[in-house]
């Protein structure tokens, strides 16, 4: 197995809520997510790699305790959670899964609000449809065009964090894509500082 993101298992065991191995699949569909806990426990999480890594480093930098990874780690989205077996992708003609994809467990329900936060953060940092500058100012523009509690944010935001969330972001969609197939992704929720650090 290969594993990448070394350093990160460098960190004091379970100094972060959870440790997350991402097991890259064959294709997107292949790819599995556990989260393991202080308490021995364990359990597979439903998440799309693509979407939900820029969440890990964008929820870790600026706080979100309650976007995707903080209610994941929870035992949020338990049905999408539970609903990802071959049987399910094969029903689905592969098509992956997303934990909105299955009804809302209560926490899920309870935790959306700050989860549109989240995803409106990780939309401001990307600049994915290319909506002004790449710069704090402009990641602080796009996020106060989010609605109030993401205008609330972005007034809280550093420079650095966003640069830091930025940087990570990068460096974990080029760390998966040169991941081999079967290979590891090791990495902690949230963030360690000793990843963050780095950036």
């Amino acid at each position: 197995m290969t594993l990448s993101c070394r350093f990160v298992t460098e960190a004091p065991a379970f100094s972060v809520v959870a440790d997350v191995a991402i097991v890259k699949g064959e294709t997107p569909a292949g790819d599995r997510t556990w989260l393991s806990f202080p308490d021995g426990t364990a359990r597979r999480a439903a998440i799309h790699v693509i979407h939900d890594l820029p969440h890990l480093v964008v929820e870790s930098v600026f706080a979100l305790d309650d976007g995707l990874w903080g209610t994941l780690a929870a035992g949020g989205f338990e049905p999408s959670s539970r609903g990802i077996t071959r049987r399910d992708i094969s029903k689905h003609r592969g098509r992956i899964r997303l934990v909105t994809d299955a009804p809302f467990d209560d926490l899920a329900t309870r935790n959306w609000p700050a989860h549109t936060v989240a995803k409106a953060a990780v939309n401001a940092v990307l600049n994915r449809w290319g909506d002004g500058p790449d710069t704090a100012d402009g990641v602080r523009r796009r996020l106060r065009r989010a609605g109030p509690p993401a205008a609330e944010l972005a007034a809280q935001l550093s420079d650095e964090q966003i640069r830091v969330a930025a940087q990570g972001a990068r460096r974990l969609y080029r760390e998966w894509a040169t991941l081999p197939v079967g290979g590891t992704l090791r990495a902690t929720w949230p963030l360690h500082d000793s990843w963050l650090r780095l950036l």
